[in-house]
């Protein structure tokens, strides 16, 4: 006797959301592609575009979760030598070396070694879970060790490649996975404080740029607006952020319309990556930019119910785990573009320019997808 397992139903509602994304996505790249020198970034994301729908329909169709659950450990490793390689061999862009370059594309193994971090994550909670009661800061060392060996030497390769801004991300979803999973709260408020404790030092030694990102935050900092505290920045560094929330103030309730953009117009250098949700709320408007903000709140809110919906903690843990890391992802970035938060250099997810970054998400998804699925055994005779 032969068994086939057969999807019989999967959230259809997140697998909607995700094509609207997309679909504003490859607009947006088209729109701030057609006004420029060049068409060129357009037709790498539709390639990019269209391999991203391979690996999602493979993560949904033919990856089994629990058999997947042995190849972490190797995972692990072959992330951790692809870091290695990347301060080895990597590319250098803007004075830092995120990227490997392979057959004429750029891999950024960050962003892989963000989503092999959750499963791991997942995994080592469910297969400890009746040490959780001992959690306290000396059981938790004891019995959940490998946690802090693999995320510490994970995240100081990202530090190494001047890649910050993913750890912050990476660091939250962690943390939060910790929490649900009931680690005593003793445990988790230390690690919180270290993180803390840890970012400050990154920042006051680390690159100037940096610290000259938070003296730029300061000064057109929503919060400090709010309670009439001008920064004391005087550099020339606040250019983008500048142009940023002018061209988010000019849309107005239903934008300019993308015939009368001018964000795009190479006023934004990085329109179409980092400040890309600015062109939208310029040329959509305020309902534009909050229908982009309410597809991401749906989608993690779909995320977090199909995963809860898990008996299996492992399934649960990873589920919730991959809808924080594209929605905090998204957070940052729109956060990033209203001066709400410091510029951190991350991509919209789905949205922005960025082969890896689509590929990966789009592969995330189709974890999600999986995980949302009924699926029903036949036998054959």
């Amino acid at each position: 006797m032969k068994t086939k397992s057969l999807i019989a139903q999967y959230d259809v509602i997140l697998l909607f959301t995700y094509i609207v994304l997309i679909a504003i996505g490859i607009f947006m790249q088209l729109n701030i592609s057609s006004v420029r020198s060049s068409m060129y970034f357009f037709y790498k994301q539709f390639i990019w575009l269209v391999l991203s729908f391979g690996s999602l329909f493979f993560a949904f169709k033919f990856i089994d979760l629990e058999k997947t659950r042995k190849l972490i450990f190797p995972l692990i490793m072959i992330i951790i030598l692809m870091l290695i390689s990347v301060l080895i061999f990597g590319t250098q862009v803007k004075g830092a070396v995120r990227s490997l370059h392979i057959w004429k594309i750029n891999i950024q193994p960050s962003l892989l070694a963000r989503i092999i971090l959750i499963f791991y994550f997942a995994h080592i909670l469910d297969k400890q879970k009746r040490f959780i009661e001992n959690s306290q800061p000396k059981g938790f060392i004891k019995y959940f060790k490998q946690l802090m060996i693999v995320t510490i030497i994970i995240y100081s390769l990202i530090l190494a490649e001047k890649h910050f801004s993913p750890l912050i991300i990476s660091g939250i979803t962690l943390i939060s996975l910790l929490f649900i999973a009931k680690i005593k709260l003793s445990t988790i408020t230390i690690i919180l404080a270290t993180c803390l404790i840890l970012g400050i030092v990154v920042l006051q030694l680390g690159p100037t740029y940096r610290s000259e990102r938070m003296k730029i935050y300061s000064k057109y900092s929503l919060f400090n607006k709010a309670m009439n505290n001008d920064g004391e920045y005087t550099g020339n560094q606040d250019y983008q952020i500048k142009e940023s929330l002018i061209s988010l103030t000019g849309g107005r309730i239903v934008g300019t319309t993308p015939s009368r953009g001018t964000g795009k117009h190479y006023f934004l250098p990085e329109a179409k990556t980092d400040y890309i949700f600015s062109i939208i709320g310029e040329e959509f408007g305020f309902l534009g930019a909050l229908i982009v903000f309410g597809l991401f709140i749906l989608l993690f809110a779909r995320t977090i119910i199909n995963a809860v919906r898990q008996e299996d903690i492992f399934l649960k843990l990873a589920g919730i785990g991959l809808g924080m890391n594209i929605f905090f992802n998204a957070m940052v970035n729109i956060g990033v573009s209203m001066a709400a938060l410091p510029s951190t250099g991350v991509t919209l997810p789905f949205i922005s320019y960025g082969g890896t970054s689509l590929l990966v998400n789009s592969f995330s998804v189709g974890l999600l997808l999986n995980i949302s699925a009924t699926k029903q055994t036949l036998h054959n005779y």
